[in-house]
């Protein structure tokens, strides 16, 4: 079996030791991939990416990865397949990249695993409403005459805004838990999916809010996403009901969320924020109906495991199977930009 030449954008650093440990490496040469690693410790120019490139077969991206344009590519000669190893792609391809039909995969799936096991968790505390009368350490004290506000999921309505990796796991992992119906809403999920995904009703962007008793936000960040949830879509949020945002912040009108948080009239559950980390004197520090996590619904996943995802994609495509992850262009560019982030604050 010829070897393949695999290359990691990634410069030296942290980031290649966190990615390319003991397994990772191993698995590679189990597979009969020479790896290369990107030896450039700043920012190279389109050429320097060209002339690295030359002679790969397989490019592994991640955070970071220069947007793989024409000049970029130029010297590709041999390259067949990307692999991403993290979550978006918006930000990476180019139309050059699918014009050369060169094959696409991510580890999304990985990452998405992580963020619906917090996603489901969450589901749970705040249906139950734990924040009302549990104790947290020394912090808060048990409101025992409270426990009667703790309800089980059984004729809830969950709703979920996009259907993406994330989404379709959440959907998948509440469906034994038993809620009375699962409304989802996005652009790309089909009626024969919504079928095939049994139990799953498509709706309207406003029914979401408006019927909801968890209301999860979980579509990709895009210029059409940017600050859709504004005044209207809160005001519509029932009197108890929970929204949790572990997708983006800036997808959220942060003005229009203030303001009907401080009316205490429902519970937000947030892992993702308009800056990160919140200032001390952020105001939705201080609500009480209000729980903040640090940004970690994704980041209890090793980074090996990306690669490891990657390199097993990448056996998949040279032994001609097919891929489990694959993105075409029209997803890809859907896909959260990261370059929207921070956006949301503009939103009134």
């Amino acid at each position: 079996m010829t070897r393949k030449r695999v290359f990691f954008t990634a410069p030296p650093g942290r980031m290649q030791a966190d990615f390319w440990t003991a397994e990772a490496r191993a698995l590679a040469d189990a597979l009969g991939f020479d790896v290369a690693l990107n030896p450039h410790a700043g920012k190279p120019d389109e050429a320097t990416w060209a002339g690295m490139l030359r002679g790969v077969d397989a490019l592994m991206t991640t955070w970071g990865a220069p947007r793989l344009t024409a000049g970029v590519l130029a010297g590709a000669d041999a390259l067949r397949i990307v692999g991403h190893a993290a979550g978006s792609a918006a930000e990476l391809v180019s139309p050059e990249l699918f014009r050369r039909g060169i094959r696409l995969v991510t580890a999304n799936p990985v990452m998405a695993q992580s963020v619906a096991e917090w996603a489901l968790m969450m589901t749970l505390v705040g249906r139950r409403h734990l924040l009302d009368y549990a104790q947290f350490g020394t912090s808060r004290p048990l409101v025992w005459e409270r426990r009667e506000q703790a309800f089980d999921l059984a004729g809830a309505t969950v709703a979920v805004w996009g259907w993406g990796d994330v989404a379709q796991r959440l959907v998948r992992m509440l469906k034994p838990v038993g809620p009375a119906r699962i409304l989802v809403c996005d652009d790309f999920l089909t009626p024969a999916a919504a079928a095939a995904a049994a139990g799953v009703e498509k709706v309207a962007f406003d029914r979401l809010f408006r019927e909801g008793d968890t209301i999860h936000l979980l579509a990709a960040l895009t210029e059409k996403n940017l600050g859709r949830v504004g005044a209207a879509e809160l005001a519509a949020i029932c009197d108890g009901a929970v929204l949790i945002n572990c997708g983006r912040a800036d997808v959220v009108q942060e003005a229009a969320l203030l303001a009907e948080l401080r009316k205490n009239r429902f519970t937000a559950i947030l892992d993702v924020h308009f800056a990160e980390p919140p200032a001390a004197d952020d105001p939705i520090r201080n609500l009480p109906n209000v729980i903040l996590t640090p940004h970690c619904a994704g980041a209890s996943t090793r980074l090996d495991r990306y690669v490891l995802h990657v390199l097993r994609e990448f056996d998949r495509f040279f032994a001609g199977k097919p891929l489990e992850s694959e993105i075409g262009a029209e997803r890809a560019v859907n896909m959260t930009r990261a370059a929207l982030v921070g956006h949301g604050r503009r939103n009134a």
